[in-house]
């Protein structure tokens, strides 16, 4: 047996002989393809993040977010970061070094730690609870976190609750497409809860 089959095996806990019966619930939207990644979740307080600038080794660095929701960067002095992507961050970086100080400035930013970021991971898991954020963390992953789907759980109807600028979103992912490579896997977020319902009798 493969690798993959034991950590598929490992996830879905038996739970896909249940599954066979399922009727369908009400609908919800289905999560899109996954093209959120790490580089362009927003930054707050206590998030730690380095700083690269192209031959300027006196600005490259690792700069910590304060509760106001800035850094303090040489130069150019308060950069507020707070809501903003790591590309974001670089951009408005460029354009406030460019402006008297640097001809052409280059900027990259890269995120090193996240505080106080937290995913839940709920119901027909073997060890449901809240697990700590880590970047690239994904849907599959932190069900392994959470030891994985125990029998009971409908692997196909699986919701990813999330906080997006426009409210709380609720998402359903059917998990087995993602483990038969059928779909990409879908990057968490902090604050992401993912709720594994229990497959009807």
């Amino acid at each position: 047996m493969t690798a993959w089959a034991l950590l598929a095996g490992r996830l879905l806990g038996g739970g896909l002989l249940a599954l066979a019966t399922c009727r369908p619930g009400p609908a919800v939207p289905v999560a899109p393809a996954p093209s959120v990644s790490s580089a362009n979740q927003t930054l707050g307080p206590g998030d730690v993040i380095a700083i690269r600038v192209t031959d300027q080794e006196e600005l490259t660095g690792e700069y910590e977010v304060a509760a106001d929701g800035t850094i303090r960067f040489p130069w150019i002095e308060q950069v507020e970061v707070a809501g903003r992507s790591q590309g974001q961050i670089a951009e408005l970086i460029e354009q406030r070094l460019a402006d008297g100080w640097l001809r052409q400035p280059q900027v990259s930013v890269r995120v090193i730690t996240r505080q106080n970021r937290e995913v839940s991971v709920l119901g027909q898991v073997n060890e449901p609870g809240s697990y700590p954020f880590k970047e690239r963390l994904t849907l599959v992953q932190a069900i392994s976190l959470a030891g994985g789907m125990n029998p009971l759980a409908q692997a196909k109807r699986v919701k990813l609750i999330r906080e997006t600028d426009q409210g709380t979103k609720t998402y359903e992912i059917d998990v087995r497409e993602i483990l038969e490579s059928r779909r990409a896997d879908l990057p968490l977020e902090p604050g992401d809860i993912v709720f594994v319902p229990e497959a009807p009798i």
